[in-house]
């Protein structure tokens, strides 16, 4: 019996499946490329294919393939195709191109090429030409470009195959069902379904992979619910023949449905999508295999009188940052619900990304990338086995030597600082600072998070080695403070725009509560580069908190006004905090409903410092100064910078203090250098090195630390 070529599409990372399926169908000749495979096979095989194979995207019956330098090799290349042999005139047709050609820059103009083509070959033949239908064709024409190849088929089925007919109608489900196949495929499915064995879907929404794990299970063929398939339109279709190939997959079907013995068990928290699936499953004659509730994942239990099965799930994803990490929790807690009562079963789960997938801490065999839709995933697939009895004493496993070398030092500085944080009871503090040049970024503890923040590498380091690196460091963080992924936060620090420091990174809303000494503050690691509490400046706080008492304090360029808590909480006896910024303000209006503090007396302002300083009438007697290095806000036409303008910013907060009164000055400008005329109006005291904490010795410029005294009353 003669052959035909033909070409199979698929999702990217399922080509060597499908060929393998396509090869147990029949097919010979078997070639993979990349998103198909090219294949030969007698007719039968060819309906077989269409009507059983579950991995296609596409079945292609291949017409003529070749070289192309320009639109007219196209053309030429359509024209050796006798399209009346394949369908008549009457007949409507479609063409669709895929793929690109340095011949076109336009797609549109290839598919017109090969109409005119087709439509000149039927004129050429007998003079009537079919018409043209690109919403609802009888024949579709397709026509892929690659380079400087074209390979122009004839769509056997007709449409995407992955339609199989059981979605309900406005129902967008989030993985297709020739990619769900290929799921349960890479999982083993096939082998496992023969037995009496359940398959788990805790996250089933319209239960597309139940459905597709069931068909499966009995042999039902993919196609068993189309209606219309285009070959029937075909000039070389034999009914007969297609008759004989269908009813006999029909039979097998309905055996093994008589035969099936696993069972599918499908659960999701929201209501509707379980709503759907049992539509769905009907539709798909299915529903007496499945059982289907509403659940939380994490509250999955093994169904009873099953010792062994699959659990499979397309795990949501987060497409930002901050939607990942909000993830982290449900996979870490659904991960361990396995790892409690499934063991010795086995696990098939999509995740969006690798630290979503790292998330479960499941002990994957495979890791396999896909691709769902444009959206690239991660597959992993293993033996469900219970969780590891964790021992203080137990060897770390590292990803590398340098990951090695970097949790020695961040352990060796904890230890160095374990006595001074119990001491003082701190829980924000910076426990390493490029300690090892090579590993260079700043990991800050927050409580129990932390906040790592990578520096630029140097221009002649490779990007690849940089990111490794980076990788290295998160790990031995991770593993020195034992604390899940979704809890750490990752920064890459990088030279700002002079505005850039303080522009919101994220809208996360990620705010949590920490202490420093008696004060209650808000903090967001995720949503800006900074996070709301300047660490370095713990000691000048505390300073502040201990010279505050009775006094009238002054906050200039509160920030989130952490400092004049801190005055408040020290016995201030009233304040004036003034930020540019509504955001700042806003915070530090938490910071003080945090606190109890009486916003009566203690006055948040959103201004221009420099501005309101300038027109400043009171009287203060602590003003604390600590401006930004360079700002050009569009809130104000001034630009300041804190070199050149400190010294008429200082005089002016000089005439503002009370008789005895005197400013506080913080700088975070690595060469700044103080006026030096100042020493004719105030006495200066550099207080630089008292002001930086253990902490931050590593880095002794971190800022730089002043009182200022008027010289009348010094």
């Amino acid at each position: 019996m003669s052959t035909l070529s033909f070409f199979a599409t698929c999702a990217r990372g399922l080509e060597t499946l499908l060929a393998r399926e396509l090869a147990a169908l029949g097919a010979e000749d078997i070639r993979e490329t990349v998103a198909g495979v090219e294949c030969s096979a007698t007719l039968a095989v060819a309906y077989a294919i269409g009507y059983q194979a579950r991995l296609p995207s596409r079945w292609l019956l291949r017409l003529a393939a070749g070289e192309i330098a320009n639109p007219d090799d196209l053309y030429a290349l359509a024209r050796t195709v006798r399209w009346h042999e394949h369908f008549s005139a009457d007949h409507r047709f479609a063409v669709q191109v895929a793929g690109k050609s340095p011949a076109f820059n336009d797609t549109r103009f290839a598919m017109l090429r090969v109409k005119d083509a087709i439509a000149d070959a039927f004129r050429e033949h007998g003079g009537a030409r079919p018409f043209v239908d690109a919403e609802s064709p009888d024949v579709t024409v397709n026509v892929a470009l690659k380079g400087s190849r074209a390979a122009v088929s004839l769509d056997m089925v007709g449409g995407a195959l992955h339609e199989r007919g059981y979605r309900r109608p406005g129902h967008e489900a989030p993985i297709k069902e020739n990619l769900a196949a290929g799921v349960l495929v890479r999982a083993g499915w096939p082998e496992m379904s023969g037995e009496e064995v359940a398959i788990v879907d805790p996250f089933c929404g319209g239960g597309t992979l139940l459905i597709e794990a069931l068909w499966m299970a009995a042999g039902v063929p993919a196609q068993n619910l189309r209606e219309d398939f285009a070959w029937s339109r075909w000039g070389g279709h034999d009914a007969s023949l297609w008759n004989e190939v269908r009813a006999a997959a029909d039979e097998r079907a309905q055996q093994g449905l008589r035969q099936m013995r696993a069972r599918a068990f499908g659960s999701d928290s929201d209501a509707q999508a379980i709503r759907i699936a049992r539509g769905q499953l009907q539709t798909a004659r299915m529903a007496g295999f499945c059982q289907l509730g509403t659940l939380d994942a994490t509250r999955l239990k093994p169904p009873a009188n099953f010792a062994a099965g699959l659990v499979v799930g397309n795990l949501p994803y987060g497409q930002r940052l901050g939607q990942e990490r909000e993830l982290m929790p449900l996979h870490r807690e659904f991960g361990a619900g396995l790892k409690q009562g499934f063991v010795g079963w086995r696990f098939a789960l999509i995740a969006g990304s690798d630290a979503l997938a790292r998330a479960t801490e499941l002990r994957a065999e495979k890791i396999q990338k896909i691709y769902n839709g444009s959206l690239e995933c991660l597959l992993i697939t293993g033996p469900i086995t219970a969780a590891a009895e964790h021992r203080a004493d137990a060897p770390v496993r590292f990803r590398s030597p340098g990951a090695e070398m970097v949790y020695n030092r961040i352990n060796k500085n904890r230890k160095r600082l374990k006595r001074w944080l119990e001491r003082e009871q701190i829980e924000c503090y910076r426990v390493y600072d490029a300690d090892l040049p090579e590993y260079a970024a700043a990991i800050d503890v927050y409580g129990d998070r932390l906040h790592i923040q990578e520096y630029q590498a140097p221009s002649e380091i490779p990007q690849a080695k940089t990111e490794e690196r980076f990788k290295d460091l998160v790990f031995a963080a991770r593993r020195a403070f034992d604390i899940p992924t979704e809890r750490i936060y990752l920064k890459q620090r990088r030279s700002q725009t002079p505005e850039g420091q303080y522009r919101r990174q994220d809208h996360s809303g990620d705010h949590f509560i920490v202490r420093e000494a008696d004060a209650r503050l808000e903090v967001n690691l995720q949503d800006y580069l900074d996070s709301g509490l300047f660490l370095d400046g713990r000691q000048v706080r505390a300073w502040i908190q201990d010279s505050a008492r009775g006094l009238r304090f002054l906050n200039l360029f509160c920030y989130t006004a952490s400092a004049t808590v801190a005055a408040v909480l020290g016995g201030a006896s009233e304040s004036t905090s003034v930020d540019l910024s509504p955001t700042y303000i806003q915070w530090a209006e938490r910071n003080f409903r945090l606190n109890q503090i009486d916003s009566r007396r203690h006055r948040l302002v959103a201004d221009d410092a420099v501005r309101w300083l300038g027109h400043c009438r009171g009287q203060f007697d602590l003003i604390y100064v600590d401006p930004p290095t360079f700002s050009n806000s569009k809130r104000t036409p001034t630009v300041f910078d804190v070199q050149r303008d400190h010294a008429a910013l200082l005089r002016d907060a000089l005439r503002c203090l009370a008789p005895g009164g005197q400013v506080l000055f913080v700088c975070n400008l690595r060469r700044f250098k103080i006026d030096p005329e100042l020493s004719a109006i105030a006495r200066v005291d550099d207080v630089t090195e008292a002001s930086i904490p253990p902490d931050f010795v590593r880095d002794q410029r971190i800022h730089r630390a002043f009182w200022l005294r008027p010289l009348a009353e010094a």
